[in-house]
């Protein structure tokens, strides 16, 4: 180890590991003359060594445990602090130029220029990990969601091969995607205050007065106590979107229903069997067809939700 002791080295006779931490470097000198050289750790008051190196097996070799006298003295070659400092370094690499975010926008731009840091390192394995985890980390201080930062790497990426405004079509292999895997971020997301991101947005004027809108058609389907849930969702999410209605019959029993808006701004509902279409699976279908589940399904399908008022709801946004 060529780097200079930290700490003065500890004499034979006085507390030799008092000033040892947790994985603190420490070089040991032995009572046969004997010098070694690892990471110092301990374990129910015994104390230990873990050297690694050329010569000793690739997870390294732990010696010990070491007595008063075993060891004639101890030096502190790289403190913990110093430990970590050095293995952050390894790991996140050069810091990417740019100022620490403070405010909304602030926290919005730097993760967008880590995302395309990420992306222009496309060539370079290794640095690329280190500048994801930059991004990780930037992401982890204001808590944003795993699919959100899918969306601001993808769309890095998307914008290093086009100057149009990526869709999630574009992003995705699909139009559609589960919110847990990619999602637009929305303004509020890169806000500091935890606070304002958890605070709910409301829905658009023509979402909420639409009686086939997916919001409105969600809760209808639960109201008629289905087991509804929201399976993928496109962008913006009001627009497209897949519900998963599960069948009473044992076994892989749903439907989907799928929802697009049409050209002619009207939301349009189709249903679609997501069993196998093996025997059995055929067997279920035909069971669930012929359930009062299944016609209480298509019926609010049919009708959506009756009587919708829009000042009862949520505000435009």
């Amino acid at each position: 180890m060529d780097t200079e002791p930290v700490a003065a080295t500890a004499a034979c006779g006085a507390d030799l590991w008092a000033a040892c931490e947790e994985r603190a470097v420490v070089r040991l000198t032995l009572a046969d003359g004997q010098t070694l050289t690892g990471h110092y750790t301990s374990r129910v008051g015994l104390h230990f060594l873990h050297r690694t190196g050329r010569d000793l097996p690739l997870i390294g070799e732990v010696t010990g445990p070491y007595g008063h006298g075993d060891v004639l003295a101890v030096e502190v070659v790289r403190t913990r602090a110093q430990v970590l400092q050095d293995a952050y370094v390894r790991l996140h690499g050069e810091r990417v130029p740019g100022r620490e975010p403070h405010t909304r926008d602030e926290h919005e731009q730097r993760l967008q220029v880590l995302a395309g840091a990420v992306a222009a390192a496309s060539d370079d394995w290794q640095r690329q990990m280190q500048l994801h985890r930059q991004f990780r980390e930037a992401a982890d201080r204001i808590g944003l969601a795993q699919g959100k930062r899918t969306w601001l790497l993808n769309a890095a990426a998307w914008a290093r091969r086009s100057n149009a405004p990526p869709t999630m079509a574009d992003l995705w292999v699909d139009a559609v995607a589960s919110p847990s895997c990619l999602a637009r971020p929305r303004p509020q997301d890169f806000d500091p205050d935890p606070h304002i991101r958890r605070r709910r947005v409301g829905l658009p004027a023509h979402v909420v007065s639409d009686p086939h809108s997916i919001p409105n058609m969600l809760h209808v389907l639960r109201a008629a106590s289905l087991n509804v849930r929201v399976v993928r969702l496109g962008d913006p999410p009001w627009d497209h979107g897949h519900l998963q209605v599960e069948m009473p019959v044992k076994g892989r029993s749903r439907f989907v229903a799928i929802a697009e808006r049409a050209r002619h701004g009207r939301m349009v509902w189709r249903v679609v069997w997501d069993g196998n279409d093996s025997k059995a699976g055929q067997l279920r279908h035909r069971s669930c067809l012929q359930g009062d589940t299944y016609t209480r399904m298509v019926d609010v399908l049919r009708h959506g939700r009756r009587g919708v008022q829009a000042d009862l709801f949520c505000h435009s946004g």
